[in-house]
């Protein structure tokens, strides 16, 4: 490699865990949002 070649940097996917709580739903079984993973079901 050459001093004039320069590396691109790779963009690196964040990894997402599926909510425990709410089986990746966002919401609880009242209907209230997760308030484990604030309604998004990944945490």
């Amino acid at each position: 490699m050459t001093e004039d070649e320069q590396l691109e940097p790779e963009e690196i996917t964040p990894k997402r865990w599926r909510c425990c709580h709410c089986g990746a739903t966002g919401v609880d079984s009242y209907g209230d949002t997760c308030h484990h993973c604030h309604g998004l079901g990944f945490c």
